[in-house]
């Protein structure tokens, strides 16, 4: 391990005693008495007597950032609101009024320092563990971690020493054990974890967790010794699969007194009555347990021979942990699951297994009320999200699940560059654009630098329906012409303008009088099949019928609008030269050529910065939305300097909030990311892998009957019959609730709503990839029987 790895293997404490603890907690915060020094493994801890009541004095290690503590804090403010009643310590804020201070002590080096409420009592080690005591353990933990949903804070995402996640970096240690059968045995079980257990982590729902709830953190009353007093010592927190502090309520309380097969079953069972464990869970648990202690094994084995300890309960650690490790391994990972398994499934779930799925009705019940019942919600029962981070999004439950749908973080959820930017520029200027600023000048520039050279001026609204909205008042202003051309099942906006072009954005799938549609070139289910000869033009020549039709209605073409992804017609994969022919016809007709790049831009379809490169084409305008802010709401329209000025000549344009500097800021931040890190690039590596791994389902799952698309927008279009091409609908719909239990997202397209529509942020890796396709394989499995 690197010198950045043992940060905090090796323990140098802070340096004062307990006289000098005592002045620090009178001058910061008001508190005079008498500290007496009490054991942190790598912190300086001082219980102080005072005549207002106890406090623990605490004094960070001068290695730990002092973000860490104040997300430590957070969290404990965090438990104070959402259950008063939970038995943690409780922040006494400095004189000056906040929850810790920085200190400067005779070394030189600053220490965050923060004060907390002592808990009385002796720790759950030092006492006889009775079924009531093991049970009321579990049930304290599962409190605790339902009390810390919904925190988070930028600095959970750490790597500690104890959390089991860590053990591959542990090979170098175990290597130096000395007593062979141990060294030989935790390297078996460090291979197996990283090979089997670490893998499946991912599918585990996460959130903020304890870490450490073990037999020195958790406080028992002498008088009502069957009880937990208090959980104490947030040191550990971070951001992980929930189920690790089941993992350590267990395995720190494994000391020789009780057999595993006694000690366990009550915890777990208490804790499944507050918290219901998912079945891998529980079939992790004997797993995880196991890397904890061989974790202890490697950080203890390497102070005990290379650090001059002080006295501590690390001592004889390593040694005690290998001895649990022999009385796991003796009985087998396998008994232990099942008796964790017949100890769970023999309780009776609490009412509080209940409490998401009440909360989500209560929503549900207030969002009908006050925005109406018409609006759409995806998956049933809906998703109560509360984060999201890179390709991931989390419920309020803690659970993670791979966002594989959406295209508005298109470089991932929260991605710290474009927070950063954002929050930056909003605390320095946000105001209308008719002022002078630099900010959107410089994000034009580096726009129109990826486009074609004619396409050179740029007009900023807030959002993909307005961007079309515009587009199509420009091309009526430059062309003189009122018709619209767009292919059938077309979606642009929701402007009234762009509603009429959007006949699969209203259920009765209705255009606007100018508008014609062309039968889209599907060549999987549309009137010209794979294979058949002369698909480019054949489906092309449907253009010229359109033009006509508005021809016989005495209108012209001004424009003939077109996503590049043809996403909404099912994600299709147009014969080459197709796009290049209907633009010919188009233009031939006096219409300009309309490049809907909402879904296909910033590199989505692959190797590529813009859709319309993947056919060949130059368009006279393009339109971006979704993907240009990440979120933040910018919409872009882009084209030749002449056409906006005969748009120009006829009416005045004004956006209020249209590329102002905090939606600059945002977009320039995205162009970063794209160009730093070569995402057009990886659309394609990842999107190759993925679109043959999907293709590989066909041969095991009749339902699929296609896989189609670029990048990462792909479709699987699933049938009942391959060779009637029957839509499996409804199949459908059950697959996307299956993928959302499997813990991955992704939504349905197309006229019959039978294609699973694969549009995640193009972050993602092949690992991300996989789990897709696993998620996809699982629940066609269960559907097919």
């Amino acid at each position: 391990m690197s010198g950045t790895d043992i940060r905090f293997l090796e323990v140098r404490r802070p340096d004062l005693d307990a006289q000098e603890a005592a002045e620090v907690a009178a001058r910061l915060f008001g508190v005079s008495g008498r500290a007496e020094a009490i054991y942190s493994e790598r912190d300086r801890n001082f219980r102080l007597r005072s005549a207002g009541g106890e406090f623990i004095l605490k004094i960070a290690n001068a290695e730990e950032d002092s973000s860490v503590t104040d997300f430590q804090l957070g969290a404990l403010l965090h438990i104070a609101r959402t259950d008063p009643g939970m038995p943690v310590p409780r922040v006494r804020p400095t004189l000056a009024g906040q929850a810790f201070a920085e200190l400067t002590l005779r070394s030189g080096a600053r220490h965050a320092t923060y004060m907390l409420s002592f808990i009385p009592g002796v720790i759950i080690g030092e006492v006889r563990q009775s079924p009531a005591l093991l049970a009321d353990h579990g049930r304290m933990v599962a409190r605790l971690g339902r009390a810390l949903r919904g925190y988070f804070h930028p600095a959970a995402d750490r790597a500690l020493l104890w959390d089991v996640r860590q053990i591959a970096r542990f090979r170098p240690l175990l290597e130096r054990v000395q007593d062979a059968a141990l060294r030989s045995s935790c390297l078996s079980i460090l291979d197996r974890f990283v090979a089997e257990t670490a893998p499946a982590l991912e599918r585990l729902r996460a959130q903020v967790v304890h870490g450490d709830a073990g037999q020195h953190n958790v406080i028992v009353d002498p008088d009502a010794p069957d009880r937990v007093a208090g959980i104490v010592d947030f040191g550990d927190i971070l951001h992980g699969p929930l189920v690790l502090d089941l993992v350590a309520a267990i395995a720190d309380l494994q000391d020789g007194r009780i057999p595993i097969r006694e000690l366990a079953p009550p915890i777990a069972a208490a804790y499944h009555a507050v918290t219901p464990l998912e079945p891998e869970e529980l079939a992790l648990l004997p797993d995880l347990i196991l890397a904890r202690h061989v974790g202890t094994v490697a950080i203890c084995s390497w102070r005990q021979n290379s650090v001059a300890s002080e006295p501590g309960y690390l001592d004889d650690t390593a040694d005690r942990a290998g001895s649990f490790i022999d009385e796991i391994q003796s009985m087998g990972s396998g008994e232990l699951a099942a008796l964790l398994h017949r100890a769970c499934r023999m309780v009776r779930a609490s009412p509080a297994q209940s409490t998401a799925a009440r909360a989500i009705e209560e929503l549900l019940s207030r969002r009908t009320k006050l925005l109406g019942p018409h609006l759409q919600l995806f998956y049933d029962p809906p998703l109560h999200l509360v984060r999201g981070e890179g390709p991931w999004l989390y419920d309020a439950s803690g659970r993670r699940y791979l966002d594989a749908y959406n295209n508005v973080p298109h470089v991932g959820h929260c991605h710290p560059h474009v927070v950063e930017a954002v929050a930056r520029q909003s605390a320095t200027l946000n105001t209308n654009t008719r002022y002078l600023f630099g900010s959107v000048l410089d994000y034009a520039e580096r726009l129109t630098r990826t486009l074609p050279p004619e396409l050179s001026v740029c007009a900023f609204v807030n959002s993909g329906s307005e961007a079309n909205d515009l587009a199509w008042r420009m091309a009526k202003a430059f062309t003189g012409h009122g018709g619209a051309l767009i292919m059938e099942d077309a979606y642009h906006g929701i402007t009234e303008a762009a509603d009429a072009l959007s006949p699969s954005g209203n259920p009765a799938g209705a255009m606007g009088a100018h508008v014609r549609a062309l039968v889209a070139p599907d060549d999987y289910r549309g009137p010209f099949r794979r294979g058949a000869p002369d698909l480019a033009r054949r489906y092309a020549d449907f253009a010229d019928a359109a033009i006509a039709s508005l021809a016989r209605a005495g209108l012209k073409p001004a424009a003939f609008f077109i996503d590049s992804t043809f996403l909404t017609n099912g994600v299709l994969e147009p014969p080459e030269g197709y796009l290049a022919q209907v633009f010919e016809k188009v233009r031939a007709a006096g219409g300009l050529c309309v490049a809907d790049e909402v879904q296909a831009g910033f590199g989505r379809m692959g190797g590529v910065m813009w859709g319309f490169e993947t056919h060949g084409v130059a368009p006279d305008i393009v339109t971006l939305g979704k993907p240009v802010g990440n979120g933040h709401p910018v919409g872009v329209v882009v084209t030749r300097p002449e056409i906006l000025d005969a748009f120009a000549r006829q009416t005045s344009f004004f956006s209020t909030f249209g590329g102002n500097c905090v939606s600059a800021a945002a977009a320039l931040a995205v162009l970063d990311v794209v160009e730093r890190e070569r995402l057009p690039e990886n659309a394609a590596t990842v999107g190759a892998h993925l679109k043959r791994a999907l293709q590989g389902l066909m041969e095991k799952h009749p339902l699929i009957g296609d896989v189609r698309g670029r990048g990462l927008t792909l479709g699987v279009e699933l049938v009942r019959d391959r060779t009637a091409l029957t839509p499996a609908r409804e199949e459908t719909r059950e697959a996307l609730n299956r993928m959302r239990d499997h813990g991955v997202l992704v939504g349905s397209e197309g006229r019959h709503g039978n294609i699973v529509k694969i549009r995640p942020p193009i972050v993602i890796g092949r690992v991300e990839a996989d789990l897709i396709v696993a998620a996809l394989d699982a629940a066609l499995t269960q559907i097919e029987g």
